[in-house]
C-alpha cells in the first residue's frame, strides 16, 4: 500500500464525516500529489532533442546565407527508488541511472566527440521531495553536476580550457520537470478542472549563461477521467513565454573561471533571447500519484554577435527542442 494514497484517504474519509461529500469530490480526488511505496523503484525514458539552426543575416535580401544546423539528443533511464517516505514531510528518492546516451552531429556535418552525460550511467544521488513534489533538497543533485561538469572539459596544449559540447542542463532541466506541474499549484484543496497556474523553469541551451535563460511555463488543468476509468488520470496543459526576471534558483555545474567553448558556439558572443512559443502535455495518474508521461515542444529565438566582426553579418539562432518523459516498467 502507498503511504501518500493511504494517508489521502484518511483525509477524504474525514471530510466525508463532516458531511462536506460535494468538497470531498472535488478536492481530495483531484489533487496532484505524489506518492511513493518505500522501496518500489518508478522508472522513467527522458529524451531531450534539440536542431539549432544559425542563419547568417546582414541585411542585404541580395545576399542569401546557407543556414548551419547542429542536432542533439540526450536520451536516459532513470530509476527513483523511495528509501524513506513521510506522506507529511520530506521523502527520500535514491536516483539512479541504467542509461545515459548522447548522439550528436555538429555544423561540420560531423559525429562529436563522447558527451559528459554519458559519464552518468550507473551512478545515483539523492533528492528529498515535498508531497506536493517539489525539491526540497538539491545538493546531492549539484554534487552529481560538479561531476558531469568537470568531465566536459579538456586542457589544449596553451593549458586553455577547452569545454566540449554537453547535456548537463538538459538533464538537469528534466529531474525539475518531472515533479515541476504539481509542486507549483499555490492551493491543491481547490483545484478544479480549467484552473491555471504558473511557474518558472529553465530553458535547456548548450552554452553556460548565468543566471541561465527561462521560460514561464502556464499549466492549465484540462480535463480528469470520469470516475469509472481505472486508474483515473489527470490532463495538463502547458504554454511558454520567455520570462521577464532572470531565473532566481539553479545549478552551476561548471568550475568559475574562463574556458573556450569548442566549435561554432565558442565563436559567438552576446546571446540575446528573443522569443519562445510552444506547448506540452501531462498526464498524471491520480490513483497513483505519479506522472505517466510528459511531452513538450517549442521553438526559442536567438541573435548573437561574432567574437570578432565579420562586417554586417549577424547570426540568427532558431532552436526546436523537444522533451519527452514516460514511465516505464521494469
Amino acid at each position: 500500500m502507498k503511504v501518500c494514497g493511504f494517508w489521502l484517504s484518511v483525509v477524504s474519509c474525514m471530510v466525508c464525516l463532516v458531511g462536506c461529500q460535494d468538497s470531498a469530490k472535488s478536492s481530495s480526488d483531484n489533487w496532484l500529489l505524489v506518492s511513493f511505496a518505500e522501496g518500489v523503484p518508478i522508472t522513467y525514458r527522458m529524451v531531450s532533442e534539440r536542431k539549432t539552426e544559425i542563419d547568417m543575416t546582414t541585411g542585404d535580401p541580395k545576399k542569401k546565407s546557407r543556414p548551419q544546423t547542429t542536432t542533439e539528443k540526450l536520451e536516459l533511464v532513470m530509476v527513483y527508488t523511495p528509501v524513506e517516505v513521510d506522506p507529511f514531510g520530506l521523502s527520500t528518492l535514491k536516483v539512479e541511472c541504467q542509461l545515459a546516451k548522447v548522439t550528436r552531429s555538429g555544423f561540420s556535418g560531423k559525429r562529436s566527440a563522447s558527451d559528459a552525460m554519458e559519464t552518468l550511467t550507473g551512478k545515483s544521488f539523492t533528492l528529498k521531495l515535498t508531497p506536493t513534489g517539489k525539491i526540497a533538497d538539491i545538493s546531492d543533485l549539484e554534487r552529481i553536476a560538479a561531476e558531469l561538469g568537470a568531465a566536459s572539459f579538456s586542457n589544449s596544449k596553451k593549458g586553455t580550457r577547452i569545454k566540449n559540447p554537453d547535456m548537463i542542463g538538459d538533464f538537469l532541466a528534466m529531474q525539475r520537470y518531472l515533479w515541476d506541474a504539481g509542486a507549483t499549484i499555490s492551493n491543491q484543496l481547490n483545484l478544479s478542472v480549467k484552473d491555471t497556474w504558473q511557474s518558472q523553469q529553465s530553458i535547456p541551451w548548450p552554452v553556460p549563461t548565468y543566471p541561465p535563460p527561462g521560460r514561464t511555463t502556464t499549466y492549465t488543468l484540462d480535463s480528469i477521467s470520469d470516475e469509472d476509468s481505472q486508474p483515473r488520470k489527470a490532463a495538463i496543459s502547458s504554454v511558454y513565454t520567455l520570462s521577464e526576471t532572470p531565473m532566481d534558483e539553479y545549478i552551476r555545474p561548471y568550475e568559475e573561471g574562463k574556458f573556450q567553448m569548442r566549435g561554432l558556439f565558442g565563436f559567438l558572443r552576446n546571446f540575446q533571447f528573443k522569443h519562445i512559443e510552444g506547448a506540452g502535455t501531462q498526464i498524471f495518474n491520480l490513483d497513483d500519484g505519479l506522472v505517466e508521461s510528459d511531452t513538450q515542444q517549442y521553438l526559442l529565438n536567438i541573435t548573437a554577435t561574432f567574437m570578432l566582426p565579420l562586417g554586417d553579418s549577424l547570426p540568427v539562432l532558431t532552436v526546436d527542442q523537444k522533451i519527452s518523459i514516460e514511465r516505464i516498467e521494469q
